[in-house]
């Protein structure tokens, strides 16, 4: 792109050094940048503001064949998910971090899903997908290329970049290009159902932990466990036998529809709680639903990590998500944390969505540090950063 011509309100850069150029140009304009891959967290965190420069990051896309050899795949930010573990399948591998099927499915891109710090049902074995970044590239607010934290910020020196940048929701930096670990695709996957949730937590603690234990609560319902077992075929159907002979009403099932997905609301609220405190918060949800007269569907990870949806489509349900929050938050921050990750611009103007948030000054400072004019995605970081 030529410096004489004017600057768009939307690009699609299809080389690093295009978008270093384009972000240059857009500093020295002061105008305002939000990046995109496959838009499926677009809708996440408080609405983005009108972007003076919204760039669509699926030019940069390219996959290195080579390193799939090594157990590492090399792509553009905006490869899609699915295209790397397709990539990766052809050496029997897949992504060694458990990423949300319902965003592979949607298009979800490498860098969106680091930039946001996804993660699956599968997470009790498996590290986050920042603690398998081999290297990444980013595009700093001012254009700086840069390959490791001190390329972006001098006094950053000795920093990780991934760290850096993962789960900034784009606030911090551009990330272009990204290498992650790769890991055997295990050969069998067996999948069990469990009414109620009280077998949960011998199942986390057992010496033999399953993949996955998660705990699902549909409106109005009990509560159900499905437990995910996966590995070689024989230690496969040891432990599912063995499951199946321990736990009372475990039966096989297959692999539920809404495994890995959002739940279907239009308030989503993130909950991250302690272990013991999950037959609280399912005895909590019962008690609210009937008290706020709004549908509660409660999913996750037994180890604590839930997605919490409020009110039934095509309502409004403001003051209900409201009184969630609250009435969660009375917990103390020792048990749980609640957090809105998705609801529509009018709940976010309405409520507390990020609640105590500790370390909110550093975050800030951090900030003012590598974007010190606030250019790159206002308001979408943690606590609307």
């Amino acid at each position: 792109m030529s410096r004489t011509t004017e600057l768009p309100r939307l690009a699609s850069p299809d080389s690093i050094a295009e978008l270093s150029e384009l972000m240059a140009r857009a500093h020295a304009e002061s105008r305002t940048v939000t990046v995109f891959g496959g838009g499926t967290a677009f809708d996440d965190h408080p609405p983005a503001t009108t972007p003076g420069l919204l760039i669509d990051m699926t030019g940069l896309a390219e996959a290195a064949d080579r390193s799939v050899a090594d157990a590492t795949v090399r792509a553009g930010a905006g490869a899609k998910i699915s295209a790397l573990n397709d990539l990766a399948g052809r050496t029997g591998q897949e992504i060694l971090a458990d990423l949300p099927d319902g965003r592979i499915a949607a298009g979800s891109s490498l860098g969106g899903m680091i930039a946001t710090a996804a993660t699956g049902p599968r997470h009790l074995h498996r590290p986050r997908l920042a603690e398998t970044l081999v290297s990444v590239t980013t595009v700093g607010a001012d254009g700086t290329i840069a390959r490791t934290a001190g390329g972006l910020c001098l006094s950053l020196t000795g920093r990780g970049l991934p760290q850096l940048v993962a789960g900034s929701w784009g606030t911090r930096a551009i990330i272009v290009e990204a290498e992650i670990r790769l890991s055997a695709r295990p050969a069998a996957q067996e999948f069990v159902w469990i009414p109620g949730a009280a077998a949960a937590p011998e199942l986390l603690a057992a010496r033999q932990r399953p993949a996955a234990v998660v705990i699902g609560r549909p409106p109005g319902s009990p509560a159900a466990t499905v437990v995910l077992v996966e590995g070689d075929e024989e230690l496969v159907e040891t432990e599912i036998s063995r499951i199946l002979d321990r736990v009372p009403g475990a039966t096989r099932c297959r692999r539920p529809g809404w495994w890995g997905r959002r739940t279907q609301a239009p308030v989503t609220i993130g909950l991250s709680v302690t272990p013991d405190f999950v037959p609280t918060l399912l005895e909590t949800m019962t008690r609210l639903e009937d008290a706020i007269g709004y549908p509660l569907q409660l999913q996750g990870s037994a180890a604590g990590l839930f997605e919490l949806g409020v009110g039934a489509p095509e309502t409004e349900p403001g003051i209900a998500t409201r009184v969630v929050l609250e009435h969660l938050r009375s917990f103390g921050l020792h048990r749980i944390c609640a957090r809105l990750l998705h609801a529509p611009a009018s709940v976010w103007e309405s409520v507390d969505a990020w609640g105590p948030l500790p370390g909110r000054r550093g975050l800030q400072e951090l900030k003012d540090l590598l974007d010190p004019r606030g250019l790159l995605a206002p308001g979408r970081g943690l606590g609307g950063i």
